[in-house]
């Protein structure tokens, strides 16, 4: 009897260890699929494409062949899926996976999911020119529309390429090629894909170097190394000035001046432009105390300041402890700050103008809903982008549509600066179109505030 009962118990015993075992192997399995899969997308992890490309470079090395590495970002991807309903933004990484694979396999490659919204593939047997050509299949494969909820949905993409074994031997080196390709060459900001090249390192360890000596600069009681320059807003007719723009420049004790547009790029991509739009305000409305009574100054606002908590406090505490009127302030926006928080930001505007303080759109013409967003905004006034001035003398369609623009911001009431003439045709032009308010070269240079402080004496 008791051999029974302990026969019994070691079959029940046996029993439970395999059904045990046969947990483990499950749950083994799901652990590797996780590993070797992206939940979203079912396509490859960034861990598992390490060690396939890793063992692919392996075999490329002996055999003495060559590949490329690609890195597709989905442009815009945030602003994209503000405009989408619930989940399909998911659907829509989906389906640019899905593409991606097909392409991939067709090429005798490999995908994987490497980011929120980034792909890297990995291509054997391409050369210099068979990456241009592999870039140019990824991004017809990828422009084409997508739908979701019965509708169409057009998205863009940038891909960044590097070569083995030309720009690096390892998957770590070559991926970290085409993220730096990834940023356009100067003056190529346009460009759909770009081939990596060495100098984009260099240049890119440059920025890296000028984004710590920016928080260096920053971290000084004094910010000694920043000066605001101030352009003249006129009226075109009489060229007699109505304010002034504040615009920053860098001077960097090692490198000079440091290009405006640089600057304020590093400052974006680092949040270093919240402390530092901080100061300009405080700088611009300081010294603007000390102009005439009827003009104004004019500061950007940046995305990331809107984003940031405090703005409104902000502006309240500038305009109390500087003593300047909140009506000779004007903040200038994109339309871009719109995208994302559509409404945070309406409230952030509203709060600003129940100040006093006059909100002016800038770039107006540019954005992907101008007419809109003119009909529903809380502004006071609208910058024609300069764009559409530079061709004013050559170009009759440039015309027709400031002419539109000027009409419809006039039907609205709302007051218009042209941006950028640099010419009397262009002032010309502007003036029989019903243009009062003008900035440019032709009219004003950027100058120091000592300069715009001579010329407001001379006025006062």
């Amino acid at each position: 009897m008791r051999e029974s009962y302990l026969l019994a118990l070691c079959l029940t015993l046996v029993g439970a260890l395999a059904a045990i075992s046969v947990l483990f192997l499950r749950r083994e399995r799901v652990l590797r699929r996780a590993l070797m899969q992206d939940e979203l997308t079912g396509g490859l992890s960034q861990r598992e494409l390490d060690r396939r490309a890793g063992a692919w470079l392996e075999r490329a090395r002996e055999r003495a062949r060559r590949g490329a590495f690609f890195l597709v970002r989905f442009e815009q991807y945030a602003e994209i899926c503000a405009l989408l309903r619930a989940g399909e933004d998911r659907e829509l990484l989906v389906q640019v996976a899905q593409r991606l694979r097909v392409t991939a396999r067709a090429l005798g490659g490999m995908v994987a999911r490497t980011g929120i919204h980034t792909f890297t593939l990995c291509i054997p047997d391409v050369d210099e020119d068979g990456a241009a050509q592999v870039c140019a299949k990824l991004l017809g494969d990828l422009n084409a529309p997508y739908r979701l909820g019965g509708r169409q949905i057009i998205a863009l993409f940038r891909v960044g390429a590097a070569l083995y074994p030309d720009h690096g031997r390892s998957v770590q080196e070559l991926q970290r090629c085409a993220r730096v390709a990834l940023l356009p060459p100067d003056g190529q900001e346009g460009a759909s894909w770009t081939l990596f090249n060495f100098r984009m390192l260099a240049r890119e360890r440059d920025r890296q170097g000028l984004e710590n000596d920016l928080r260096l600069a920053l971290s000084t009681p004094d910010m000694e190394q920043f000066e605001l320059y101030y352009q003249p807003v006129c009226d075109g007719g009489t060229g007699t000035v109505q304010g002034c723009e504040a615009l920053l420049r860098w001077h960097h004790p090692v490198l000079g001046s440091v290009s405006p547009g640089i600057t304020i790029e590093i400052a974006e991509r680092s949040g270093l432009i919240v402390p530092l739009g901080a100061w300009i305000l405080e700088r611009a409305c300081s010294q603007a105390v000390q102009w005439p009574a009827a003009w104004r100054v004019h500061v950007n606002l940046s995305v990331k300041q809107m984003e940031a908590d405090g703005l409104v406090p902000l502006v309240a505490r500038v305009l109390e402890a500087t003593g300047l009127s909140p009506r000779k302030l004007v903040l200038e926006i994109t339309e871009s700050l719109f995208i994302l928080h559509y409404e945070k930001h309406i409230k952030i505007l509203n709060a600003l103008r129940s100040m006093g303080v006059s909100v002016a759109l800038d770039d107006f013409g540019c954005g992907y809903s101008s007419l809109n967003h003119l009909r529903h905004l809380p502004i006071d006034w609208v910058k024609i982008d300069r764009s559409f001035i530079s061709t004013l003398e050559s170009d009759a369609g440039s015309r027709e549509v400031v002419s539109a623009l000027f009409g419809l911001c006039q039907a609205m009431r709302l007051p218009v600066v042209a941006e950028g003439v640099e010419t009397e045709g262009q002032r010309e032009i502007l003036k029989a179109l019903g243009c009062r308010v003008m900035q440019g070269f032709l009219l004003g240079r950027p100058a120091p505030a000592c300069e715009i402080q001579a010329l407001a004496a001379g006025v006062s």
